[in-house]
């Protein structure tokens, strides 16, 4: 009976945590952090055939991104380091990061501190310094370069292993 109520719960935002890695660590995405989306952004082809009345669509690729609201709370590692490329202005490797979503309720057997995640090297663009209330806020998304890489992420050591580093004999343990 339980199981029944449990497949209808709706993944709660709080399950799902996102780190960007800033110099050599991967920061929380938390205080701060009004909103942070996902959108795969999915790219389609259609065709119609002759002998069909309606057009067959295809998944051809994805054009991923994050966008994301925060408020200037500068003691934020993540914060302050997406202010700085905006005030900046910085261009290329200077604007790109590694971001990691981390499912917090899907656990790795066997593993404390451990939960299956995806990471994404992302392209930052700040879109707006704006004005909340009197407080100042930064607006932007985070553009997907390339695939996302499946693995997993330890929330202690704040440390990702792809899926194939796991698997390699000797790896991720």
């Amino acid at each position: 009976m339980a199981e029944a109520a449990t497949s209808k719960a709706v993944k709660q935002r709080y399950q799902e945590a996102s780190y960007v890695k800033v110099s050599d660590t991967f920061e929380l995405l938390g205080t701060g952090f009004e909103e942070l989306n996902e959108d795969p952004g999915a790219q389609t082809t259609s065709k119609k055939y002759i002998n069909d009345k309606s057009s067959t669509s295809s998944i051809t690729s994805y054009e991923g991104e994050h966008p994301f609201t925060a408020d200037q709370i500068l003691s934020q590692v993540v914060i302050k380091d997406f202010v700085d490329i905006g005030k900046q202005r910085k261009t290329g490797a200077d604007a790109e990061r590694e971001l990691v979503r981390v499912d917090l309720d899907e656990a790795v057997q066997d593993k404390q501190n451990t939960f299956k995640a995806r990471k994404f090297d992302v392209a930052v663009e700040i879109s707006s310094f704006s004005d909340n209330d009197g407080e100042w806020q930064v607006e932007g998304t985070l553009h997907d370069k390339g695939d996302p890489v499946m693995g997993e992420f330890n929330t202690q050591t704040k440390e990702f292993v792809s899926d194939a580093e796991a698997t390699e004999p000797g790896g991720g343990a």
